[in-house]
């Protein structure tokens, strides 16, 4: 699957619509929103043998040009039509149906059934041997469509995670956000006023600069890994959002500890993340981790507190928002 835009100016075809009619392709959706199993599983393989975008076409036809089995197209396509996502007419032709995903959303569900899959295939010999591969895992999604689909999934909760910020440090100025390579705080935190920093690996900085958002609207692009190089700053707000959860808890410790120096006085730490102990898709987002990095976890509330005591923060206070159920852990520098 190539890489999709699925900014807020990329279109209207690519601003995802099953959001705001209450439905949650994701695969950290709240356990009464979750998609079926069978259905994202069925929608991958749709997706991945080229069914989806071969459509229209009866079962035979769809079958030669995928070279597939004319009876496991029928079998599959029966899924989707029983969901919405395809419909088929009285002469067996089938067609995109009337809850047929946006294409944002076709790229989240797609990815849906992958985790399924990742989970079946990685948890059980994870279980004995942490850094277990197997032939069968799927690739992960190209580095492009990884950031799209979590800029999608951050657009949800850009305004309450940049409020509890700004409502704690209400006097800050400039701004860090790190590994934030999708772009959306920073646009957010641009279009407020504050001076703003983003990091992320190499990579990523460059394909931000070839898409010109970020640049265009004044923020300043840092390239380097965030464990072992970091902006001299001071910054007057760190924002780390999905970035601790994918490191072990000697690296997200470490990793407290460095951003300390370059907060100043007054200015404070925002991690967002999954919390295991916050709420039951934070512990579900522990074994994504387990599955998708070699050592990322969903570190609990206690493990931040003891992290950030020890790197001299004051106090930590969290919030927890609503819905996707992540986690805004604030920690403050001493004047």
């Amino acid at each position: 699957m190539g890489a999709l835009d699925l900014s807020p100016d990329a279109g209207p075809d690519a601003v995802p619509d099953a959001w705001a009619r209450g439905i949650d392709y994701s695969a950290m959706a709240l356990p009464e929103k979750l998609t079926d199993w069978r259905l994202a599983l069925a929608y991958h393989a749709a997706t991945d043998a080229g069914l989806i975008g071969a459509l229209p076409g009866t079962a035979a036809e769809l079958a030669e040009r995928c070279g597939l089995s004319e009876s496991a197209v029928q079998a599959v396509l029966a899924v989707l039509v029983a969901w919405q996502l395809v419909s088929v007419d009285e002469h067996g032709r089938y067609q995109e149906g009337p809850a047929h995903p946006a294409p944002a959303d076709q790229a989240m569900l797609a990815q849906h059934g992958v985790w399924i899959r990742r989970w079946a295939v990685l948890l059980p010999k994870r279980l004995h041997d942490r850094a277990a591969t197997s032939p069968e895992n799927p690739p992960a999604p190209a580095p492009g469509v990884g950031l799209d689909l979590l800029a999608a999934i951050t657009r949800r909760v850009t305004t309450p995670v940049l409020d509890a910020c700004l409502d704690r440090f209400p006097h800050a100025r400039t701004v860090l956000d790190l590994g934030g390579g999708h772009g959306e705080y920073a646009l957010a935190l641009a279009s407020r006023g504050l001076t703003t920093t983003m990091q992320d690996l190499p990579g990523v900085i460059e394909g931000a600069r070839q898409r010109g958002r970020l640049a265009a609207a004044g923020v300043e692009l840092f390239a380097g890994d965030c464990l072992e190089t970091l902006p001299p700053g001071p910054f007057d707000l760190v924002l780390c959002s999905m970035v601790t959860n994918i490191f072990d808890a000697e690296a997200s410790r470490d990793l407290c500890r460095r951003l300390r120096p370059i907060i100043a006085p007054g200015g404070g730490l925002a991690i967002v993340s999954y919390l295991r102990d916050r709420h039951r898709v934070g512990a579900s987002f522990g074994l994504q981790m387990l599955v998708a990095t070699p050592g990322g976890d969903a570190h609990g509330e206690h493990d931040y507190r003891r992290w950030l005591d020890e790197a001299g923060f004051g106090p930590a206070h969290c919030y927890d928002l609503d819905e996707p159920p992540q986690t805004v852990v604030l920690a403050g520098v001493p004047t």
